[in-house]
């Protein structure tokens, strides 16, 4: 009798698993070829790459409608609604997609719309697989974002761990894929953007009352005890912003192109205009 109930950290484990066979492999390859002389596979290494992701698809998905990982777990998906139709599109997203990035990186290095091409592509599917894990953490269903495409579900005759209900260990496992979640969305986000949108929330809640006790524009002075009000260094080719506290020329000037709301840190004066020192001669 199979089980319905499948737990989430048994499926993570099982796409853990998955990755460690591949890199097994690969690793087995390098250790195989690793007396040739240096640049001989280098030109065909996609494809050696290939050649391994298409022999397991073969002797796991194609022959047993199970992953290699699944298989130690016990699990399998359900065959009744995984037809031969899918097997092509599953081969395609696992196995094609890879080798044709790998291969455009490879060949058309200096192609700038191909990679383009691949790069965008890339960052649609990672955020596809971002927003399915978020759905798998919460339904507890397709673990991975081409089961959720082509509606594959899993099954299982028995479950193979015994601890299954330690809380702590299950906790650990979703603690691990949640920091890897967040590790992804962080590479994904323009933190120079989201810094300036912030900024402007910001202002309207505190910025706004600083800047209404704040002094306004003021004549700027430097003496040998000065310092850049950004770095609080001697300021190095000394400018203004329109305040009476003087800027390293490449602090307030890195800090404008950012945000071109940037106020000054001391007074919060917003100054639209970067000006430079003048001493006047005495």
């Amino acid at each position: 009798m199979s089980l319905h109930y499948i737990p989430r950290v048994t499926q993570l484990d099982a796409v853990n698993l998955d990755e460690q066979v591949e890199e097994l492999l690969k690793q087995q390859l390098h250790q195989a070829t690793k007396y040739l002389e240096p640049g001989i596979l280098q030109p065909i290494l996609p494809e050696l790459e290939l050649l391994i992701r298409s022999w397991i698809f073969k002797y796991s998905i194609c022959n047993n409608r199970s992953t290699f990982g699944q298989q130690m777990l016990s699990l399998s998906y359900k065959k009744d609604n995984f037809a031969r139709s899918k097997l092509f599109w599953y081969y395609g997203y696992t196995v094609g997609l890879k080798y044709l990035k790998e291969r455009a990186t490879y060949s058309f290095t200096s192609n700038t719309k191909i990679q383009n091409f691949f790069h965008t592509l890339e960052t649609f599917q990672v955020v596809g697989d971002v927003l399915n894990f978020l759905r798998f953490v919460q339904s507890g269903r397709h673990p991975v974002l081409v089961d959720f495409i082509l509606r594959l579900e899993m099954s299982a005759d028995k479950l193979t761990r015994e601890d299954l209900t330690d809380f702590s260990w299950t906790r650990e496992l979703l603690w691990h894929n949640f920091i890897e979640l967040i590790g992804t969305v962080i590479s994904l986000m323009n933190l120079i953007g989201v810094r300036k949108r912030l900024s402007c929330v910001l202002k309207l809640m505190w910025w706004r009352w600083h800047s209404a006790s704040a002094p306004g524009a003021a004549a700027a002075s430097m003496d040998v005890n000065t310092l850049c009000a950004y770095c609080s260094s001697r300021p190095v080719l000394p400018h203004t912003m329109g305040c009476s506290h003087v800027f390293c020329y490449y602090c307030v000037k890195a800090n404008k192109d950012a945000d071109e709301d940037f106020p000054c840190p001391k007074c919060y004066y917003q100054g639209k205009e970067i000006k430079r020192f003048v001493i006047a001669a005495s």
